[in-house]
């Protein structure tokens, strides 16, 4: 019989984890840095968990050896067992990585060296077919079978599961969505603990819905995906992750008993079946009004076009009611999305948003209730509280980004650029804060966006009884300050290439 491996032990500091490893290789977004690797093997893998049980037996079995192949450099790569050997090497210095367990030192680990990279790899195959030590994620199965099936190694796809079809569907899915839903996409994929991830399932039970969400699945023998309309498909991928991340408790239980769930996604941006609004009660133009009194005012329609890839005017065309001049022609627009004209540039066509789409991380969560109360409230029945709300948390989150984030060692707020804003602390000048965090946004589009936000009309909805909003005045502001949340709370790193810091001192 063939020896294709050898049972040797190898000083810890020559194992080099691998980042590329199937398992969890393409649900890792960090650094290459091995301690990153190993905080993220350590608390989203579950490492900590064999961390704690290598001290209480003060013990690495042999028959837990790690399975490794030989690079280039002469050291050596961990193919099979890295959330083993990253927890030993966590265990070399615990306090480093949050760990309460006490400092065991290993200088080496067995391990079976193979030469043979695709004999390792169809070993790894069979042995996570029905690993007793602890079976694949389905997620990662499902990647490593996609992978085999693309290089056409249908027999060891078929070792890992008696039905590859459905893994090469979640899969190829994966590959598609994680381009839309980012890190948050990842974080649900991976398995989790409580509320943390695991909800690939959730992911998976919604392909019955797939012919509404701009994609369908290849017939035997690919099973892969394909994408039907891709806006669509981003929007229902940004909506769900969304949803998923408000309600994180989620069970598939939700999903099985109502057949209609792929509607609750309306109101995180994501409609099966949006309505069109047609303009037909009024004629809506343009008029150019000359010097002379005497001369009538020039009219011409609008054209469509300009209208939506405008970026510097803060009105919105959604009144059916405007006055009609005699001497307009008639225009009728179709759209899908009110026509704003506030939105930066780059604006995405389709489906409205319902909800900004936050990026940034360790929203405190008195700031993100303030921000669902403000969009949980309905512009129909209360559009004066809608309005009055805009403002506070226009204001709750502007103050939370200026005195929250740092250009090098600087807040924000300490710099000399918002002292004005400051100057009589402990209160704060918000109007002077807003001219100062204006004056950083380098892109001209944003910065008129933030400008022509609407700030009287919500000041003498908040404080004159006398005044009254109406449902289009909130659903105008709210559509404008959605695209104003989103370009405050991005990842801190994004909004920073979007400022001029140079001016925080």
């Amino acid at each position: 019989m063939q020896k294709r491996s050898n049972l040797i032990y190898i000083n810890l500091d020559d194992l080099k984890l691998d980042i590329n490893n199937p398992r969890f290789g393409e649900l890792y977004n960090g650094s290459k840095n091995e301690e990153d690797l190993i905080e993220y093997l350590l608390f989203e893998e579950a490492a900590e968990e064999i961390a704690k049980a290598i001290v209480k037996r003060n013990e690495f079995y042999e028959d837990k050896a790690l399975w490794v192949i030989k690079d280039a450099d002469g050291k050596y790569s961990v193919r099979d067992g890295n959330r083993r050997c990253a927890a030993v090497k966590a265990l070399q210095m615990p306090g480093r990585y949050k760990l309460s367990e006490s400092k065991t030192v290993f200088t080496k680990l067995p391990v079976y060296e193979y030469t043979d990279e695709d004999e390792l790899k169809s070993r790894i195959s069979e042995e996570h077919a029905a690993s007793l030590f602890r079976s694949w994620e389905r997620i990662a199965k499902a990647l490593q079978i996609l992978d085999l099936a693309n290089n056409g190694k249908h027999d060891e796809m078929n070792t890992l599961d008696s039905r590859p079809g459905d893994f090469i569907k979640l899969g190829s899915f994966y590959r598609e969505a994680v381009n839309y839903g980012g890190d948050t996409f990842r974080k649900q994929i991976r398995r989790g603990r409580g509320k943390t991830g695991g909800k690939t399932i959730i992911y998976e039970r919604l392909f019955r819905d797939a012919k509404f969400c701009g994609y369908k699945f290849k017939n035997s023998p690919s099973f892969e995906i394909e994408i039907t309309d891709t806006p669509k498909f981003e929007n229902y991928i940004s909506a769900l992750v969304k949803y998923i991340e408000t309600y994180p408790e989620i069970k598939t239980a939700d999903i099985d008993n109502d057949k209609n769930f792929i509607k609750r996604l309306k109101d995180f941006g994501f409609d099966i079946s949006p309505k069109t609004t047609v303009v037909t009660t009024a004629q809506v133009t343009t008029t150019l009004n000359t010097a002379s009194n005497n001369t009538p005012a020039v009219t011409q329609p609008i054209n469509q076009s300009a209208i939506l890839n405008s970026v510097d005017s803060p009105s919105t065309i959604a009144s059916t009611n405007s006055p009609i001049n005699s001497n307009s022609l008639p225009v009728t627009l179709t759209v899908t999305s009110p026509l704003t004209t506030s939105k930066p540039p780059v604006v995405k066509r389709g489906t409205v948003k319902k909800y900004p789409e936050i990026k940034r991380k360790q929203l405190p969560p008195g700031l993100k209730a303030r921000i669902d109360e403000y969009f949980d409230i309905d512009s129909n029945q209360l559009p004066n509280a809608k309005v009055a709300m805009a403002r506070v948390t226009y204001e709750c989150v502007l103050k939370y980004v200026v005195e929250n984030t740092k250009s090098g060692a600087i807040k924000f707020s300490n710099s000399g650029h918002f002292g004005t804003a400051y100057a009589r602390r402990p209160y704060t000048n918000f109007e002077e804060m807003n001219k100062k965090f204006i004056e950083l946004i380098t892109n001209t589009g944003y910065s008129q966006a933030f400008k022509n936000f609407e700030f009287e009309k919500m000041h003498q909805t908040i404080h004159n009884y006398h005044v009254l909003s109406k449902t289009i005045d909130a659903d105008q502001i709210k559509v404008n300050l959605i695209e104003l949340l989103e370009f405050m709370l991005q990842d801190v790193s994004d909004l920073l290439t979007s400022l001029d810091i140079s001016k925080i001192r």
